[in-house]
């Protein structure tokens, strides 16, 4: 048997038309209706989960740079605080003094 579009009959194969039109009743139509909102809410919670997760990247990332700015202040305090009784000591032995 050949199924086609037609409704014609040929002689030595019998044709039926493949009925293409799509129907919707109402309980379909509710349920494609809560599949398409579930989908659009599940879409929802990925986007703000994401942007969740980079939040706190980011945040993370500038408490590490705010550290790091406060290490590169007490290495340069420690640094002229060195430096000074380097230049104290050079100069005690400079004087003769002790």
């Amino acid at each position: 048997m050949l199924i086609t579009r037609a409704n014609t009959w040929q002689s030595p194969y019998r044709k039926r038309t493949i009925n293409s039109e799509i129907r919707l009743g109402p309980i379909s139509l509710k349920f494609v209706t809560v599949i398409l909102i579930a989908i659009a809410a599940l879409f929802y919670l990925a986007q703000s989960s994401q942007a969740a997760t980079l939040k706190y990247k980011v945040m993370d990332l500038e408490d590490q740079k705010s550290k790091a700015q406060t290490d590169v202040k007490q290495l340069e305090v420690e640094s002229a605080r060195l430096k000074s009784l380097s230049e104290i000591k050079n100069d005690a032995d400079r004087l003769n003094l002790q």
